[in-house]
């Protein structure tokens, strides 16, 4: 057998030999001992300190992965602010809104788009070190293999990057114009007998000689494409993860292991979502408003009459977002159209989430809420049933009086009708099914109360208590109605008391009825 080309480790005891030991009173032991260490090729030293490094690199790799991705988002908003401002300059060079004192719009508009091509060739750059920055943090912490270049196909990132360049490189260059026209088809021709001749029934639209077809020719501009700049805040998105911290070490390793995407933008939004979620929603509506209304005053101002301010364009767009429908001001363009379509679309979702999420998110009553709105329920129940139970006693206790005093036939029955119509009525405003049973009546509203309420025990008011002393004074028993009162401290005992007097009520109507 031949001996193994890998080489030997050394033996513990010459590790051990040649360390040094410590003495705590010596200066600089520390240093001796860890010199000691690396000179006698320590496997385990030798693991530790490679592992040191690695961590040290992969940190050094993260902080500059971000102060790169800082500068791109700093070249990307002065890219599209001097794109939405070479817009607007370009809507001032043609309508004239504004006076600018002999300077002229078309070297301002120059001079922006110079500013995004800058811009773009920094991007550029930045964006391929962004990318071996991100091969070599793969590699330090071993999720690719040594040697592997970003471009490899292998590593997986030249496709994202050709697809961000892509997008950076889409911008329009300076000093480049250039006037298109949109042929629309509009109708079929109307034939003139008297003339014998057809014309298009609207003003302005072209007739072809050959299939005599209308057609409405819409011109647009080379500038208009300035508006595909606004594809570039996507930058904006990795920014955003790492005012979250989602770019740490942590969070990736909780990805990995519950299977989330913590890198993806639908993981982010979410967070942010469910972390601010009426701050997120406001801003992503906003953003999109602002953004939709000026790409579609950008599209529209040529040709569209009615659409030729910031004013104008908001109002149609918020309109489109808020399901109005487009109103009196249709866009014109093919461009126009999808824009304010795309931004129907987005807006309308956030507005819906807006209202539907947040609105009730906000409304929805906590367990905290939920026990004190139970609570007042149950009180207010209380009440009303003990006020209903002391009418009914009182319309019983005046018709005993009147029999006592042998009133009238008419009297006795106008009392008796008016007990047991105020009896329905109780039945039918507590338990919502007119039954002529006060006895059954109670005893739901004593179960609903109960269910409310278990450990509650409510004392009636002076008034209650008032009214409740009266009514038994006018049975002209003093002990019955001093121990009634004296119950009616305590809500329980006036509640069974209640209770019985009822059932004496019901027995005594059911047998003279």
């Amino acid at each position: 057998m031949q001996a193994s080309s890998q080489p030997k480790s050394p033996d513990k005891k010459q590790v051990y030999a040649k360390q040094v030991p410590i003495d705590k009173g010596s200066q600089g032991t520390d240093d001796v001992v860890i010199l000691a260490r690396a000179e006698s090729m320590d496997p385990v030293w030798q693991s530790a300190t490679t592992q040191m490094a690695k961590m040290k690199c992969a940190r050094e790799l993260r902080n500059r992965r971000y102060r790169i991705e800082q500068s791109m988002t700093i070249f990307v908003l002065i890219s599209v602010v001097a794109t939405a401002l070479s817009m607007q300059f370009g809507v001032i060079g043609m309508t004239g809104a504004v006076n600018l004192k002999g300077w002229q719009p078309d070297i301002a508009v120059n001079i922006l788009r110079a500013v995004v091509s800058t811009c773009t060739l920094f991007l550029l750059v930045l964006l391929v070190v962004r990318t071996d920055t991100v091969c070599k943090l793969r590699i330090v912490t071993h999720r690719l293999p040594p040697h592997v270049k970003f471009y490899f196909p292998s590593a997986g990132l030249l496709g994202k990057m050709l697809f961000e360049a892509f997008i950076i490189l889409l911008h329009v260059p300076p000093s480049w114009h250039h006037a298109f026209v949109d042929s629309r088809f509009m109708g079929s021709s109307i034939f003139n007998a008297t003339s014998n001749s057809r014309y298009c029934p609207t003003d302005g639209h072209r007739m072809d000689a050959q299939t005599y077809f209308c057609y409405s020719d819409i011109p647009w501009h080379s500038s208009q494409l300035d508006a595909i700049g606004f594809l570039r805040l996507y930058v904006l998105f990795r920014y955003v993860r790492h005012r979250l911290g989602f770019e740490s070490v942590d969070i990736e390793w909780l990805g990995t292991e519950w299977h989330v995407p913590t890198s993806s933008l639908g993981f982010t939004t979410k967070y942010m979502f469910h972390q601010h979620p009426l701050p997120f929603a406001v801003l992503s509506f906003l953003t999109t408003w602002l953004t939709t209304g000026l790409i579609v005053e950008f599209f529209e101002f040529r040709i569209n009459p009615e659409i030729d301010s910031n004013v104008e364009a908001l109002w149609l767009t918020v309109l489109t977002m808020s399901s109005a429908g487009l109103g009196s001001i249709p866009p014109l363009s093919f461009q126009g159209q999808i824009g304010i379509i795309t931004g129907g679309i987005i807006g309308g979702a956030i507005m819906g989430a807006l209202i539907t999420s947040v609105l009730i998110a906000s409304l929805r009553v906590t367990s905290d809420e939920e026990a004190v709105i139970d609570t007042l329920e149950a009180r207010k129940l209380e009440t009303e049933h003990q006020l209903a139970a002391i009418r009914v006693l009182e319309h019983f206790a005046h018709l005993v009086v009147l029999k006592a005093r042998k009133a009238s036939p008419s009297l006795l029955r106008a009392a008796k009708t008016k007990l047991f119509s105020y009896v329905s009525h109780v039945i039918a405003s507590f338990t919502r099914h007119p039954h002529p049973r006060a006895t059954l009546a109670f005893k739901e509203n004593r179960h609903e109360l109960a269910h409310l309420s278990h450990s509650t025990d409510q004392v009636l008011d002076h008034k209650t208590a008032d009214v409740l002393f009266r009514t038994a004074a006018l049975f002209d028993h003093p002990a019955s109605s001093r121990s009634f009162v004296l119950k009616t401290t305590h809500g329980e005992d006036a509640l069974d008391t209640l209770e019985r007097k009822l059932h004496a009520i019901h027995g005594a109507l059911a047998r003279r009825r």
